[in-house]
C-alpha cells in the first residue's frame, strides 16, 4: 500500500509541474477555449483559457511504466492514451477552427469504435469474457462480450465527455470512482488509479474556479477511457453502474432531451442538456451543481461498495 501513496504523490507533481508549463504555452500557441453559442451565457466569460490540459493525463503514467511491468498495466495505459489522442484531434480542431466544433459526432463515434475494437483484439487473450459482481456470474461467448466490450468503452468514454461542463465537475466526479478502484483493485488496479487520483488532485489544483485551464476532450476521453479499462480488466462491469451514475445521468437526460425534441416538434423536458446546464438555466451557481454532483457520487460509490461487499 505504501506503493500506492508514493505513486499518488509523484503523480501529483509531475503533473502538477506539467499543468503550470503548459498553461503559458497553451495561451501563447492560442490554443483556448471557444464557448458554444446556444449555451448558458454565463459560460461567455471562460473563452480564451487554455484547453487540452488532459494531454497530462496521457503523458504522467509514461514515468511510472518502467516500476511497473505489467501487460494489465500497458493495457490500461493505451485505452487512455487512444481514446485521448481522439479528444486531442477534436480539441486541435476547435481551436484551429475558432468554434466550438471539431470532429463530427459521427466521426467521434467511429474512432472511438475502432480503438476500442483494436483494444479487444490486442488483449482479448488476457480478458475474462464472464461478468460478475461478487458471487454472481454469467458466462458471456466471445461475441456476446466483444458487444458489451465496445458497448462499454464506447458508452463510458461519451458519458464522461458529456459530463465535463462546468469547471471542476467531471474530475470531482471521478474522484470518488477511481478511490472505489484503489479499495477494490488488484495491485495494477490500485496503481493505475493512484496515478490518476494524483494527476486529477493536480488539475483541480488548477480548474477550481475560475479555471486556469480545461482538460477539453483530450482529458474526458483519457479519463473515460481509464475507467472503462480498468472496469473490463477489474470485473467491475455491472459495478460500473453505480459508480458512474452521474456520467450515466447525463447521457441518459440527452438522449431523452434529443428523442422527445425530435417526436414533439421541438419541445423539450429539460431548459438544456446535459443535465448539469438544467441547473445552471434554473439558477444554481456552478459551485453548488459540482459539490451536488460530487456528493452524490460519493453516495452511489459507497452503495456500489456495499452491494460489492454484500454480493461477496
Amino acid at each position: 500500500m505504501n506503493r500506492v501513496y508514493i505513486f499518488m504523490l509523484f503523480s501529483f507533481f509531475i503533473a502538477f509541474f506539467l499543468f503550470y508549463v503548459l498553461i503559458p504555452f497553451l495561451k501563447k500557441d492560442n490554443l483556448t477555449q471557444y464557448i458554444r453559442e446556444e449555451g448558458p451565457k454565463s459560460h461567455l466569460v471562460k473563452a480564451g483559457t487554455p484547453t487540452g490540459g488532459g494531454i497530462v493525463f496521457l503523458i504522467v503514467p509514461l514515468f511510472f511504466i518502467p516500476f511497473v511491468k505489467s501487460k494489465e498495466f500497458i493495457f490500461l495505459y493505451l485505452a487512455v492514451l487512444f481514446n485521448g489522442l481522439i479528444g486531442l484531434i477534436d480539441d486541435f480542431a476547435k481551436s484551429r477552427k475558432r468554434k466550438n466544433l471539431g470532429l463530427t459526432a459521427k466521426n467521434k463515434i467511429l474512432l472511438q469504435l475502432l480503438v476500442t475494437t483494436i483494444l479487444f483484439v490486442l488483449y482479448y487473450r488476457y480478458l475474462s469474457f464472464d461478468v460478475e459482481l461478487g458471487h454472481f456470474s454469467i458466462m458471456l461467448s466471445p461475441v456476446l462480450y466483444f458487444l458489451l466490450f465496445l458497448f462499454i468503452g464506447v458508452g463510458t468514454t461519451n458519458a464522461f465527455n458529456l459530463t465535463d461542463g462546468l469547471d471542476g465537475l467531471l474530475a470531482s466526479v471521478a474522484l470518488p470512482i477511481f478511490a472505489a478502484f484503489l479499495i477494490l483493485g488488484a495491485v495494477f488496479v490500485k496503481d493505475f488509479s493512484a496515478i490518476f487520483i494524483g494527476m486529477i488532485l493536480a488539475y483541480l489544483w488548477f480548474n477550481s474556479p475560475k479555471a486556469g485551464i480545461f482538460m477539453g476532450d483530450t482529458g474526458s476521453l483519457a479519463l473515460g477511457g481509464a475507467v472503462f479499462s480498468i472496469s473490463v480488466l477489474g470485473k467491475f462491469e455491472l459495478l460500473l453502474a453505480f459508480l458512474a451514475a452521474i456520467p450515466i445521468i447525463e447521457t441518459v437526460s440527452v438522449i431523452i432531451q434529443v428523442i422527445y425534441f425530435k417526436l414533439s416538434g421541438g419541445k423539450r423536458v429539460f431548459k438544456m442538456a446535459p443535465i448539469h446546464h438544467h441547473f445552471e438555466l434554473l439558477g444554481w451557481s456552478e459551485a453548488k451543481i459540482v459539490f451536488r454532483f460530487f456528493i452524490i457520487t460519493v453516495l452511489f460509490v459507497i452503495a456500489g461498495l456495499l452491494l460489492y461487499g454484500g454480493a461477496r
